[in-house]
């Protein structure tokens, strides 16, 4: 069984693992995505570090990939956002057999897209912020974290309870190291679609790269927020015609 608690929404279908990042978590990240509940499983597990899952001192994707693994039982399609996308491929590397289908939205994969001139400004930007930024300054550092990412959010003051300990775990990563093992993902046969929003052009270097070598679909929904899922209709259909079009191999 797994330690993470979950939403969990919609009684049949096949299963959807939902994958939040480092700004939010299961049910704000993916409330767009819940009307979907009327014909998948879906599983949108809180990360550990995020409220009910346990407590951590520190993120760590690569244990976070293993949690992942262990909802996805005998096989699911698999989501993630953001630095949840980079979860979602290193669990993919780990259980390619537990894998139908794999859908990222801009994840922070940025060793994969080094020595392209946007990867490279991000990377240097976001050592730049953890260099010099005060972790136990949580509004500033989430602030100037937005900043670099070219993101144009207000954030309430103070914090609420959720979002302070999300910029706490945001503190202890480290997302210029974040790389992804494509080259094991890129040997796999499940449907890869990569989405982005237009508004970081860092994340559009890495996910150039990620079309490329996975190989798999690019599609950009200009002008839409970092979390491209939550303008919900538009990207909800392009969800479903990749879920669809994966089916469910082995069943």
């Amino acid at each position: 069984m797994s330690v993470l608690a979950a939403e969990r929404w919609g009684d049949a279908g096949p299963p959807v693992v939902l994958v939040h990042g480092s700004l939010s978590s299961a049910a704000a990240a993916f409330g767009e995505q819940k009307v979907l509940a009327d014909r998948y499983r879906l599983i949108a597990p809180y990360r550990r570090g995020y409220s009910p899952s346990p407590a951590t001192g520190r993120i760590d994707p690569d244990r976070d990939a293993r949690d992942i693994v262990e909802l996805l039982g005998d096989g699911a399609h698999l989501v993630g956002t953001s630095m949840g996308g980079v979860v979602a491929m290193r669990a993919a590397a780990l259980a390619p057999d537990k894998v139908w289908s794999l859908t990222v939205i801009e994840p922070p994969a940025m060793p994969n897209a080094a020595g392209r001139p946007e990867a490279d400004k991000l990377i240097e930007g976001l050592r730049e912020h953890w260099a010099q930024a005060d972790p136990a300054d949580l509004e500033a550092f989430a602030a100037g974290f937005l900043r670099t990412l070219n993101v144009s959010m207000e954030l309430p003051s103070p914090l609420p309870p959720p979002l302070a300990e999300a910029v706490r775990n945001l503190t202890t990563e480290r997302p210029w190291e974040t790389g992804v093992p494509l080259a094991q993902l890129a040997a796999t046969t499940f449907p890869k679609l990569v989405v982005t929003g237009g508004g970081t052009p860092g994340f559009e270097d890495v996910a150039d790269v990620l079309a490329e070598e996975l190989p798999g679909k690019r599609v950009l929904f200009e002008g839409s927020p970092h979390a491209v899922q939550r303008i919900g209709e538009r990207f909800n259909d392009e969800l479903l015609a990749h879920l669809t079009a994966a089916g469910e191999p082995g069943r």
